[in-house]
C-alpha cells in the first residue's frame, strides 16, 4: 500500500515538472518570438515563422540577465545580413552610424607559457576576446604593447616579444571555448568563462552614441547594450588595441582581416 501511495506522489510529481517546463518553454519561446515580430515590423515585413531557440542563445541571454544589462536589446536579422553593405546593416539595427555595430574575435598567444595552472591570471592567458568595431581592426603591435603593460614595470613583466605572436584562434578552436559559431561569437555566455575580455578603447571613447551592437549567440541575432554596462557586466579590459579601417577593408565581416 506504502509503495502504491509513493508511486503515484512520484508520478504526479513528474507530470507536475513536466507540466512546469513545458510552460516555461511557451513562455520562453513567446518572448523570442515578440521579438521577432516586433523587428519585422519595424522592418516591414510579415513572418509567422516559429523562433528556433537554441541553448546558444539560452545561454547569451541568461548570462545578460543575471549581470542585470537592462539597456540590453535583442534584434533577429535577416538570413542574408551578412551579404549585405555595413551602411544596409545599419538600417537592420537601427543604428545611428557604423561605429556602433561591433563583432568579438579570439585571439590565441602562441608564445604563450603557463605559470601557475590554479591561478587564472589576466595578465597572462593563452587566449583572450577582444570586441572591436567593424570599423576598424585589431593593431597587433597595439596588441602585443597593451597586453605586456598589464604588468608594472620591473621583474614580473613579461618579455618584451611575449605576445609578439598573437593570432586569430581557427574556428573549431573559437567555437570549442566560446561555444558559438561563425558570425555568432558574443562575449556573453561563453562556455570559457576564464577567457579575458577586452573591449576596444576607440569603443569607450568615441562611439555615439554610447551604445554597440554585437553577436547575440547565434548568426541572426544581435545583441544591443550600453558600452558602460557591457563593460561592467563582463569584466573588461578596455585597451588602445585598434585603428581605423581603410575604405577598402570596411565592410568585411571576417575577423581574419587585421591590421
Amino acid at each position: 500500500f506504502n509503495i502504491t501511495i509513493s508511486t503515484m506522489a512520484s508520478s504526479n510529481e513528474d507530470e507536475a515538472v513536466q507540466l512546469l517546463l513545458s510552460q516555461i518553454d511557451a513562455i520562453e519561446k513567446s518572448s523570442w518570438t515578440t521579438v521577432a515580430n516586433n523587428n519585422n515590423k519595424q522592418q516591414k515585413k510579415q513572418s509567422n515563422d516559429e523562433v528556433n531557440i537554441t541553448p546558444q542563445m539560452r545561454r547569451a541571454r541568461r548570462h545578460v540577465q543575471t549581470s542585470h544589462c537592462y539597456s540590453s536589446r535583442w534584434r533577429l536579422c535577416p538570413s542574408n545580413y551578412y551579404t549585405l553593405t555595413l551602411d544596409e546593416r545599419k538600417v537592420i539595427l537601427g543604428v545611428d552610424n557604423t561605429s556602433q555595430m561591433c563583432k568579438a574575435c579570439l585571439f590565441e598567444n602562441k608564445n604563450y607559457k603557463p605559470t601557475d595552472g590554479s591561478v587564472v591570471d589576466p595578465t597572462n592567458s593563452q587566449y583572450y576576446l577582444v570586441v572591436v568595431q567593424y570599423v576598424e581592426s585589431i593593431d597587433m603591435k597595439k596588441l602585443a604593447s597593451e597586453l605586456r603593460g598589464l604588468r608594472p614595470s620591473g621583474p614580473k613583466r613579461l618579455d618584451p616579444n611575449y605576445f609578439s605572436d598573437m593570432r586569430l584562434a581557427p574556428e573549431d578552436v573559437s567555437e570549442k571555448l566560446t561555444g558559438y559559431g561563425h558570425n555568432g561569437v558574443s562575449p556573453f555566455g561563453m562556455l570559457d568563462s576564464t577567457i579575458p575580455i577586452i573591449v576596444c578603447k576607440n569603443i569607450v571613447e568615441n562611439v555615439r552614441p554610447k551604445f554597440i551592437w554585437m553577436g547575440g549567440g547565434d548568426k541572426d541575432w544581435k545583441l544591443g547594450m550600453a558600452v558602460s554596462e557591457c563593460v561592467s557586466a563582463l569584466n573588461a579590459i578596455v585597451l588602445d588595441v585598434s585603428e581605423p579601417r581603410t575604405l577598402l577593408q570596411v565592410g568585411g565581416t571576417n575577423c581574419n582581416t587585421v591590421a
